[in-house]
């Protein structure tokens, strides 16, 4: 889809999804790198193995497949302005990140190459009272909103704990830059994409959003559950050693179907289940012969003989 097209990266850990997902759509991606190497490669969790020691970080190598690196130092800057010139998009990680080592800015990177795709990922956008600020996952999570909705009601919120911003980002990132080719396409100009984590993270809370608009409270949060400030719904079920989420909704009761009759948690009248009714009417407390909280009951039943590894493969392998 992109094969005639060339991507520079300049970004770090917090951007390299975006050229990435660019790279896995045909095109040239260079990713180009100060002498002492991108910061990018010293990301936990690293392997000693790893036959090259400046590819240790497993994080490294996997957002950064179908990449090539060159190595341009701040005073070869004749070197990236001939690289800038064949261009067609530009990745950076923040407002004042690389590209200032080589003294070049939005207007500079313009004026080489007007018709290239200029995409800068940043906590905050490029401007504004916040632009300059440090921040960590955590704060731009929490600025974000996301953190709102994440831990018990009765505690304060909580962050998740696995980094996810980044991965957010580098993904609109990349979403950024084929809407400004598009545009680019059809008007025949260069675009700049200027893009705010902390508004990448709005975004994830979907319809919590807009909740208050629409029906006059927000989302509150649900713990274990899903809560749409109507319904609270379970979904961290006890297995035989942890936890998994697991919904108890008809794909997940119905693929199980075979093996719940076997542990002898159903009998054979599970199998005349209409599924479709019952996902359209669980949250009726009187629904028969299944309701939500008898499936939970049963689901629950079953989850908890047995393992973790022992469930996630059988729902790899069942589809569920």
């Amino acid at each position: 889809m992109l094969e005639q097209y060339v991507v520079l990266d300049f970004t770090d850990q917090r951007g390299e999804i975006g050229p990435m997902l660019l790279g896995d759509l045909g095109a040239d991606v260079i990713r180009v790198e100060p002498p002492e190497g991108n910061s990018a490669r010293q990301q936990v969790p690293l392997d000693q193995t790893a036959a090259c020691s400046d590819l240790e970080s497993l994080q490294f190598r996997a957002f950064n497949r179908n990449k090539r690196s060159i190595v341009i130092a701040p005073d070869e800057r004749e070197l990236l302005v001939s690289l800038l010139r064949r261009a067609d998009f530009l990745f950076e990680s923040w407002p004042h990140g690389p590209l200032s080592a080589y003294d070049l800015d939005r207007d500079a990177v313009a004026a080489i190459n007007p018709d290239l795709v200029h995409v800068r990922l940043s906590a905050y956008g490029s401007e504004g009272p916040h632009a300059d600020l440090a921040a960590a996952d955590l704060t731009i999570a929490a600025m974000g909103g996301p953190v709102s909705l994440q831990g018990v009601p009765e505690r304060a919120p909580i962050r998740l704990s696995v980094p996810q911003v980044w991965r957010h980002a580098g993904v609109e990132a990349a979403v950024g830059a084929m809407t400004a080719h598009t545009r680019r396409v059809r008007c025949g100009e260069g675009q700049f994409v200027d893009l705010s984590a902390q508004a990448v993270m709005t975004w994830t809370m979907l319809n919590a959003m807009d909740a208050h608009a629409i029906q006059g409270f927000d989302f509150e949060r649900g713990g274990g559950a899903m809560n749409n400030g109507v319904l609270r719904v379970n979904i961290i079920q006890p297995t035989k050693d942890g936890y998994i989420v697991a919904l108890p909704h008809s794909r997940v009761l119905n693929g199980l179907t075979d093996w719940m009759i076997e542990d002898g948690i159903v009998g054979e009248e599970f199998r005349r289940i209409d599924w479709a009714e019952y996902d359209l009417n669980m949250h009726d407390p009187d629904w028969k012969p299944l309701n939500l909280d008898r499936g939970l009951s049963i689901l629950r039943a079953f989850l908890k003989g047995h393992g973790k590894d022992e469930l996630f493969r059988y729902g790899l392998q069942k589809g569920i």
